[in-house]
């Protein structure tokens, strides 16, 4: 029984997703921002 639980938990949790949407890749698809912005490179130091 438990491979079923977790069979429609899987497929709950995708037709979530399908129907809000999911936020992180939603701001994947966000063009760049316009304008200067700010140097955020860190180089790594040892």
């Amino acid at each position: 029984m438990t491979p079923f639980i977790d069979g429609l938990r899987r497929w709950f949790g995708e037709a979530i997703t399908h129907a809000f949407g999911d936020p992180r890749e939603e701001k994947s698809h966000l063009p760049p921002k316009i304008g200067m912005q700010a140097y955020k490179h860190d180089p790594y130091r040892p």
